[in-house]
């Protein structure tokens, strides 16, 4: 990030500076866009590729019931890292360094973790996209057979494809928590240093406040913490360094749900399994809700949370995360009840081993945990607290005064 300067000076000076300077942006500009879009369009073809690859690899299986190999598995997990990987380097270098990219962040006056946050939604979309059309294909192909053991080799293969996608995920999000340490710290640096400047100036320092927020509608206790995506506030380290150890203790619910989920709830239960994928479709269709969920975390990057769009998909998100996450389980565990003849839904899950009972719960409780924090989240929106007075009869903040005022006449990222 760069803070931008407007000189001071008198006739031809100040002239030829501006023409000097808009020179400088116009070949500026000129070089970004060669250079990058090459950027770009090889990321984006790595990212075609390897999903053509995984795809036609697919097309030489005869039967449906057929079995995924090892090797094959292998060869899907690599191409699924290249796959994602190339597909948020895309993202990111599109927003960053093409033409329209930076007209984009400049409309929204977006900060580098803003630019990683919305890439990190829109390849989460895609992969929910992804496994949500694998979830229906193989319920319909799977589930007029079978209940409980017909087997659909799309299963295990998206099973191998998407464990990257959970791996690869954990690291992106580290990468996303560590830049918005990085900005936070650099708009207190700026803050500072405009509160130094009115001291000077008037004599006397105003009281601010300060304007940050989250997807979640948070907003952090003290000047020196961070709103992450699960609607806790952090507390910045002093030195402005968080290691990835610390990351993955902090966030323990959101590590156990992808780390079971890569490995467990993919591999070892659509491969090693092998069989019982009409059940298992209905987990992948669980995923019918995300893009729902990242539309609204890009909508309130983009500081649109007082348009329709931002209201109207909430209401989307709310309701389709309670019928694909919240009620999706009870619902399978009643159609499998259903089909082994069970004398009531309680007893057919008494029957079931007490390691799938164990992964059941993994899986369901933190559906309800983040479903308490949309609900939360939607009250705050359409019941608003009324607007307290600041306390002791300090000056309410300006919008010049905030860090994000700052962002919006001063910064552009980088």
């Amino acid at each position: 990030m760069h803070q931008r300067r407007n000189g001071h000076g008198n006739g031809s000076c100040r002239d030829a500076s501006a023409e000097t300077s808009s020179t400088e942006e116009d070949t500026g500009k000129m070089k970004l866009e060669k250079k990058p879009r090459r950027g770009c369009y090889f990321s984006l073809a790595f990212s075609i590729g390897s999903m053509g690859l995984a795809c036609s690899s697919l097309w030489q299986i005869p039967n449906t019931t057929d079995r995924i190999t090892l090797q094959r598995g292998l060869f899907l997990t690599s191409l699924g890292f290249i796959y994602f990987v190339s597909l948020t380097d895309f993202c990111n270098k599109y927003l960053l360094e093409t033409e329209r990219g930076q007209r984009f962040r400049s409309k929204y006056r977006l900060m580098m973790s803003d630019v990683l946050e919305i890439t990190n939604k829109i390849v989460s979309a895609i992969q929910a996209s992804f496994s949500f059309l694998v979830g229906l294909i193989v319920c319909k192909s799977t589930c007029t057979k079978s209940f409980v053991y017909a087997s659909h080799f799309l299963m295990e293969a998206y099973g191998w494809f998407g464990t990257a996608y959970f791996m690869y995920d954990i690291w992106s999000m580290y990468k996303v928590h560590t830049q918005k340490i990085a900005d936070k710290l650099h708009l207190l640096r700026l803050t500072k240093a405009k509160a130094g400047q009115a001291e000077l100036s008037n004599g006397h320092a105003r009281t601010r406040s300060s304007n940050g927020g989250n997807n979640n509608g948070s907003t952090p206790g003290t000047p020196h913490e961070i709103c992450d995506y699960d609607g806790a506030c952090v507390q910045i380290p002093k030195d402005g360094r968080w290691d990835f150890l610390k990351y993955v203790l902090t966030h323990p619910v959101m590590m156990i749900h992808h780390v079971f989920i890569g490995t467990f709830g993919l591999l070892v239960v659509t491969y090693i399994r092998g069989g019982g994928h009409c059940i298992y479709s209905y987990m992948f269709m669980m995923e019918f809700s995300t893009p729902f969920v990242s539309l609204r975390s890009i909508l309130s990057t983009m500081r649109l949370k007082e348009s329709r769009i931002y209201i109207a998909n909430g209401l989307l998100m709310l309701a389709t995360f309670f019928v694909c996450r919240v009620c999706m389980w009870p619902y399978v565990m009643w159609r499998y009840s259903l089909a082994i003849e069970a004398a009531s839904l309680w007893s057919a899950m008494c029957g079931l081993p007490r390691g799938c009972l164990v992964s059941i719960a993994i899986l369901f409780l933190p559906q309800l945990y983040w479903f308490h924090l949309m609900v939360m989240g939607a009250l705050k929106v359409f019941l608003p607290k009324k607007q307290r007075p600041p306390p002791n009869g300090a000056l309410p903040a300006t919008e010049t005064d905030t860090p994000t005022a700052l962002l919006n006449g001063k910064i552009s990222a980088n």
